[in-house]
């Protein structure tokens, strides 16, 4: 996530980003992605952000509706696996490309903490999780983000490294019984006793009781909410380790006092 940025050929200005995303702008994006030429896509993008659309508007009202409404086109039997597949991967290296534009407006300078973000092993789209992964690198997070890694690359990973917040994207109720037991097994290996899990994905919005069912601490409903739902979960690690040293403190005086 943090290397080999590059620029979608736009060019930052002063203008205030008040070009909202209208229906048409994503049938034509859709069109855009679906066609032959490479470049479309792009093109579309940049025309919408001359305009005055923001960065994180083109993320949330343009980039993410696209994604699902090609999900449905496939289920639709509108368009086929590959052409869904070309797709997204022509998103996601939008997203690359929109990167730098988009972090050069964070405010925070101080790492807020680290966090990271995977999906169900066997669920191959990422474009939801990268997008969450800028939203909370502008906000400071030390992001880790990547394609499905399998259960002992997890375990592995958690173990040797701190983390204060891992996150999943889940697309399919069918994998939550998956998911509630990689949970299970994370926080028993993690080298942070208090490690806060975040859950996303439709499934979730739609059933919000699952994510307390599979073990996770809070759910975020969309990209521009990870960092709101991460800050609230770090607080509640960050107590949570207090209140243990606090314990262990008490405990080391009163065997102190007791062998006195």
């Amino acid at each position: 996530m943090t290397g080999n940025r590059s620029g979608p050929g736009v060019q930052q200005t002063d203008r205030p980003a008040v070009r909202p995303i209208v229906p048409s702008d994503l049938t034509t994006f859709i069109a855009a992605i679906r066609s032959h030429d490479e470049q479309a896509g792009a093109q579309c993008i940049r025309h919408l952000i001359d305009a005055g659309a923001a960065v994180d508007t083109v993320y949330l009202d343009l980039i993410a509706p696209a994604a699902r409404e090609l999900g449905t086109m496939w289920e639709n039997d509108d368009c086929d696996f590959v052409e869904v597949t070309v797709a997204l991967g022509r998103m996601q290296r939008l997203l690359r490309d929109l990167s730098q534009l988009f972090l050069a407006d964070a405010g925070q300078t101080e790492p807020v903490g680290n966090i990271l973000l995977t999906c169900i092993p066997g669920e191959q789209h990422t474009l939801g999780i990268i997008m969450v992964g800028e939203f909370l690198l502008r906000d400071g997070w030390r992001v880790l983000v990547g394609a499905p890694w399998t259960e002992g690359d997890l375990l592995t990973m958690v173990g040797t490294e701190w983390y204060d917040v891992i996150g999943f994207s889940v697309g399919s109720e069918h994998r939550l019984s998956m998911l509630r037991r990689d949970i299970r097994r994370l926080r028993a290996a993690s080298r942070n006793p208090h490690v806060q899990i975040m859950v996303g994905g439709q499934v979730f919005s739609d059933e919000p009781e699952l994510a307390q069912s599979v073990g996770a601490d809070a759910i975020a409903d969309s990209a521009r909410e990870a960092p709101r739902v991460a800050h609230t979960l770090l607080a509640s690690a960050r107590a949570a380790q207090a209140r243990h040293v606090g314990t262990v403190s008490g405990r080391d005086v009163r065997e102190a006092r007791a062998r006195d």
